[in-house]
């Protein structure tokens, strides 16, 4: 039997199982593939016959995938389609360090720092940091990853005044070198989250094409008196991101 007809068969039991389930989502190209022991392209020649056959429909798309057409939606992760692969879970109770919480939910971090220097701060990171928009802060540029791939690009401006220091030093956790060679401690911080879009020159950065959607964190953090350090803006990719938030009753 060719080996794509051995394919749409051993595909054709999975999907009666599947179905058997309410399951109506097929694993991805890749996983049936090192599953059956043969090469997306044969997987890909399978799947458009079971098309053919009206058992599965193809979505196009980064939120793609191969749906089993007698399977309807029954669940709320069936509204939707969820990113494959681990996300990083974000706390948005606790200030800590990008670092930090990859490290604690067992990710291979990685730090690139595109730029580090003194200049003048955009409005809005004047405005938080209340300095004068003609004084000078720390500005860093950094580009974050998680097990080997792009995570996060981060803006972050310090005060100059009590966080220069900082300039030259190991800029994986900035937070740490805060810590240990300014004696400043970010205690905590005002968040906004809002959905953006990528431009090319994020989108080069990040490794994603443009109008990619990703979460636009916007934050004002803040040391044991109160005073504002630190104005940020992160773009955390959205398909390997996921927000936290713990509420008790009022």
């Amino acid at each position: 039997m060719p080996l794509v007809d051995q394919a749409h068969a051993a595909l054709l039991r999975l999907s009666e199982e599947l179905a058997d389930r309410s399951v109506r989502r097929l694993p991805p190209e890749r996983d049936l593939a090192l599953r059956l022991g043969i090469s997306r392209t044969t997987v890909r020649k399978a799947l458009e016959v079971l098309e053919q056959d009206g058992v599965i429909r193809r979505v196009r798309g980064r939120a793609g995938g191969a749906y089993l057409t007698q399977v309807g939606p029954g669940a709320a992760d069936d509204l939707v389609d969820i990113a494959d692969g681990r996300r990083l879970q974000r706390s948005l109770n606790t200030v800590k360090g990008v670092p930090q919480m990859l490290h604690e939910q067992g990710f291979r971090e990685g730090t690139k720092v595109i730029s580090a220097r003194l200049r003048r701060p955009p409005p809005r990171a004047a405005a938080s940091l209340g300095v004068h928009p003609d004084d000078d802060v720390v500005s860093l540029l950094r580009l974050r990853f998680a097990d080997g791939d792009t995570l996060s690009l981060e803006w972050m401006y310090l005060s100059a005044s009590r966080c220069a220091g900082i300039l030259g030093t190991y800029l994986d956790s900035v937070y740490e070198a805060l810590r240990t060679e300014c004696g400043v401690r970010v205690s905590s911080a005002d968040e906004a989250i809002d959905l953006a879009t990528v431009n090319e020159p994020v989108g080069e950065l990040l490794g994603q094409p443009v109008g990619t959607p990703v979460l636009r964190l916007e934050r004002v953090g803040y040391d044991e008196l109160g005073s504002p350090i630190e104005y940020s803006v992160d773009l955390f990719r959205a398909d390997r991101t996921r927000l936290n938030v713990h509420t008790g009753a009022a």
